[in-house]
């Protein structure tokens, strides 16, 4: 059995190498790639290609729009995906911290090749023999191999609470006696300053977008004012257990999910750590394939369906709703 000593020095381990695979490396890829760009400025025309269509380049601006590029996403995606993490987890750890970390590492490297690569092929002086299909190429390669090499440079560590079945039992009723439970899941305060803060960095990139191109910017902007509709919808859900089985809907009233009784092979009460287990909040997606709405951490009702899919809903008082919803199964709830 692992003791707290021996996991708090798991967790310092995998916060290290999580540090370097996810933040430091990719802070050096884009500083190399910046400086390669900054020494290739003088080589390269007042107005270069900046986007690729079927019949060639079809979207141009200056030079240094390939350098503010690689200063603004190669050195913002890894902080976004790694600060968070190193804040938040502490004590607690999982493979999505892991993933996030690799696939940091990968999008350094895709940002890197795409933009060194674009402005090696339009330099004056050097004929470097490639196209935007071969930058494309190596830029996807790149992400993927590094992205994998990262995953595998980080040691397993997984030092959240398990999930396994909890002591609840089935209520005890009388005949004719029904039971229901009702309850809310609502957002955490971490949850709603990191949708904040993300909100925000979107309503940049999309003001910036438009100044630099407008087509662009106006698609942007519709895809901003979807994700702020969807977070709107998903900040608050309602949850009901009773005889019909679980129901979680938005107040919005999409979206929702309806899982009869019949369909349920397996109820627990598991702790969930939103940033170890899911990677954030919302609606999320785990690695090991759970789906959940996951609003904060702590105590969460998990059902797993006879097709073996799990749901999973952070909620206070999860053992009575899991009660309430074992004697469904039990066929004492009428």
């Amino acid at each position: 059995m692992n003791t707290a000593v021996t996991i708090e020095a798991d967790v310092r381990r995998a916060r290290r190498a999580f540090l370097i695979v996810g933040l430091v490396v990719p802070i050096l890829i884009a500083s190399a790639s910046v400086a390669f760009l900054l020494a290739w400025l003088p080589d390269l025309p007042e107005r270069i290609a900046t986007h690729w269509g079927p019949d060639g380049p079809d979207g141009f601006a200056g030079p240094m729009l390939l350098l503010w590029m690689q200063l603004g996403l190669g050195i913002a995606v890894p902080l976004l995906m790694t600060i968070p993490v190193l804040l938040m987890m502490r004590s607690a750890w999982g493979p999505v911290c892991r993933f996030l970390a690799s696939t940091s590492l990968g999008t350094a490297v895709l940002i890197a090749v795409s933009s060194v690569g674009s402005a090696a092929m339009q330099r004056e002086s050097v004929d470097v023999g490639f196209g935007i299909g071969t930058v494309i190429t190596m830029a996807v390669a790149g992400m993927v191999l590094l992205g994998v090499i990262g995953w595998f440079m980080q040691p397993r560590v997984i030092t959240s609470p398990p999930s396994g079945p909890d002591a609840t039992g089935r209520l005890q009723l009388a005949a004719g006696e029904r039971a229901a439970w009702f309850g809310t899941a609502a957002m955490a305060r971490p949850g709603v300053i990191a949708l904040v803060i993300s909100v925000l960095l979107l309503i940049a990139t999309t003001a910036w977008t438009m100044v630099l191109d407008s087509g662009a910017g106006w698609l942007l902007a519709v895809v901003t004012l979807l994700v702020i509709a969807l977070i709107l919808t998903t900040l608050v859900f309602r949850v009901r257990v009773n005889a019909s089985g679980l129901r979680v809907r938005s107040i919005a009233g999409w979206p929702r999910w309806d899982t009869p009784v019949s369909d349920i092979a397996d109820v627990k009460v598991v702790q969930v750590n939103p940033m170890a287990d899911f990677g954030g909040w919302g609606l999320r997606i785990a690695v090991d394939g759970r789906k959940g709405v996951v609003l904060r951490a702590g105590e969460a009702l998990q059902v797993t369906r006879t097709t073996g899919r799990v749901f999973v809903v952070t909620i206070d008082d999860a053992r009575t709703a899991a009660s309430v919803l074992i004697s469904a199964m039990k066929g004492t709830v009428s």
